[in-house]
């Protein structure tokens, strides 16, 4: 079997066999490693681009092929390349390592023989040192432990207190260096596959397939990152239906190589309800407004936004089509009485309005609201209360 033929075969495997790493794989351009690259292993570089070396290919397992390539996503979904820092290159690529095998094994992943990887008790010994609950740790947690590390094209080494060389491990892969970046172009790609990584997670949520392990490690990398806007995108997000059907291919599938499914994107019915009762503060609202306008123009394809404001009555605003930011720039809003909630939830149930999610701007003083037949996100100004809301759906703080 030709090597690319091989590879092909292991991609379709993850692609019927697990959600979270069958929508990351499409992101993934397998590309044979150049001789003046050093790369004797596999390697990704931070677009996407996965260097191999076919005799190193051709050596693997179907399983330990899958394992490897998805050794390479868990690199670009845990941002290997740009939390470097100013860290010494082969201790963090070793502690990279550790921390993706662990979480790999744990997922019920093979891998190569003689890479890094803890044992039964999630523990792993370097050298004198024993670095426990490796599945639990971040790659900075696990460098911050590890003694002096180097490394060659295929192995890793301790270098003790006597510079003796003691064999740790084989490696998994080779750490591609990427080019240097500007600072806009690294935020852009952290954004990138921040992004994709969320969608994947969703996807296999949806799906009742994502592993803890994934999901525990997710979150805590990016636990520091969560603000209300990374809320309310993936509140979003959460409604919107994914699937796959084989009946027409993946864009990818021509640069890829391989007949690879389409995902299925339905378009969906947002309701955006904003209180203006006079107590959300002008900043707020135009924060606020500002993330509609970034909603709007993120999820142009998949959403119809439909803009309602409220005191002690409702008043439409209409929809917002295909991203039409201008449309929300220049709506003149309705409002400034007292506060109910009643009465903009009754004007939805008597124009037959049934959103599949409702995102509402309040500072959360009005009636008692009941859970509605879907989803309420309340985003609540800085000194908002929810007394009133918290058992009708889900609660974030602008100030959060």
């Amino acid at each position: 079997m030709e090597v690319i033929e091989k590879i092909n075969k292991a991609k379709v495997n993850i692609q019927v066999g697990n959600p979270f790493f069958a929508y990351l794989v499409l992101f993934l351009k397998f590309k044979e490693a150049d001789k003046n690259m050093g790369c004797d292993t596999m390697g990704v570089d931070l677009e996407g681009n996965v260097y191999y070396n076919k005799d190193f290919v051709n050596g693997l397992s179907n399983e330990e092929l899958i394992g490897t390539i998805k050794h390479e996503i868990g690199h670009l979904i845990f941002l290997s390349e740009l939390r470097l820092g100013n860290r010494d290159r082969t201790k963090w690529n070793f502690a990279t390592d550790i921390a993706i095998n662990s979480m790999l094994k744990e997922d019920g992943c093979v891998l190569p023989k003689g890479v890094l990887m803890p044992n039964y008790n999630d523990i792993i010994e370097i050298g004198n040192i024993e670095i426990k609950d490796c599945s639990k740790k971040l790659s900075e947690e696990i460098y911050d432990l590890l003694p002096k590390m180097k490394e060659d094209n295929t192995t890793y080494y301790v270098v003790d207190s006597n510079s003796k060389n003691e064999k740790v491990s084989d490696k998994t892969d080779n750490h591609i260096e990427s080019k240097k970046y500007s600072s806009n172009e690294k935020r852009e790609l952290e954004k990138k596959w921040v992004d994709i990584t969320r969608e994947a997670v969703i996807n296999a949520e949806m799906r009742g397939e994502l592993s803890e392990g994934i999901k525990r490690m997710f979150g805590k990398l990016h636990k520091e990152k969560i603000d209300w806007v990374s809320v309310l995108n993936q509140f979003i997000s959460n409604q919107l239906p994914y699937s796959y059907s084989y009946s027409y291919p993946h864009k990818k599938s021509v640069s890829i190589g391989e007949y690879m499914p389409h995902i299925l994107k339905e378009k969906i019915d947002v309701c955006v309800m904003i209180d203006l009762s006079g107590s959300v503060g002008e900043k707020e609202m135009s924060d606020f407004l500002s993330e509609l306008v970034g909603i709007a123009k993120a999820y142009q394809e998949r959403i119809d936004m439909r803009i309602l404001s409220h005191d002690t009555e409702c008043y439409d605003n209409g929809f917002v089509k295909n991203g039409n930011i201008e449309k929300i720039l220049k709506m003149k809003l309705k409002g400034g009485g007292g506060t109910s909630f009643e009465k903009p939830i009754k004007y939805l149930k008597d124009n037959n309005i049934n959103p599949n999610c409702l995102i509402w701007l309040t500072d959360g003083y009005g009636d008692k609201v009941e859970r509605q037949n879907y989803p309420i996100l309340w985003v609540l100004s800085k000194d908002g209360s929810d007394d009133l809301i918290k058992n009708s759906g889900e609660v974030l703080k602008l100030d959060e």
